[in-house]
């Protein structure tokens, strides 16, 4: 069979911009790498003081016991938008308990904070962009009296010369994101950006920065 010119030329480019960006042909191709969706920081940012940040949320440091709740492995990587591995960048996550509480004083949910939680991480990305942490899915709140919010975790992700990313990451299949007012802001087209499937306890969340 006879390839034309142009389906040469543009074979030629495609695989010319993988080796670039040192990504496995076949895996991704340099059109998927569109910025990370933007999202609300929302109103519970950790206030409190909190020795331990690391990667790990389902311990505290000091306290006995596991976090209650699914334990999810969380793994991704931090690019740009031309592919490139964005080392050393600096991610802030946090998120609610197995009942929808948050470490805040100003949380909707009341129920008892989890003392084996950490509620908050704050890691960094290694040489290859990747990051992992290890935390519980998040239960469901009520935000108003006619809205409740679905398991979704919390990011925001800094390196010098890149734009800041705020955002959310929400489950698949779960019935109120249909619902949810601000999974429904971001456009249809954006939302797979910030929605993750589960297998066998983990998920991968690669996220995508804008430069400066």
């Amino acid at each position: 069979m006879k390839h034309s010119p142009c389906s040469r030329r543009r074979f030629i480019s495609m695989t010319t911009a993988v080796i670039a960006t040192g990504i496995t042909p076949g895996i991704v191709l340099a059109k998927d790498f569109k910025p990370t969706a933007k999202q609300a920081e929302g109103p519970f940012f950790p206030k409190h003081k909190q020795i331990d940040t690391d990667a790990d949320m389902t311990t505290v440091s000091g306290v006995s016991g596991k976090a209650s709740g699914e334990v999810l492995l969380l793994k991704g990587r931090v690019l740009d938008s031309n592919g490139k591995a964005i080392a050393n960048a600096l991610i802030d996550i946090w998120q609610a308990d197995k009942n929808g509480r948050y470490l805040h004083d100003d949380a909707p949910e009341t129920s008892p904070l989890d003392q084996s939680f950490q509620y908050w991480a704050k890691i960094k990305t290694d040489e290859d962009g990747r990051y992992t942490v290890k935390t519980i899915k998040p239960g469901k709140y009520a935000a108003e009296q006619d809205w409740q919010r679905p398991p979704h975790i919390h990011f925001k992700i800094a390196k010098r010369g890149m734009r800041e990313l705020t955002t959310q990451l929400y489950f698949a299949n779960e019935p109120l994101n249909s619902k949810d007012k601000l999974y429904l802001e971001t456009p249809a087209d954006q939302r797979s950006s910030i929605t993750v499937d589960v297998s066998n306890g983990e998920a991968t969340f690669d996220i995508v920065l804008a430069r400066v």
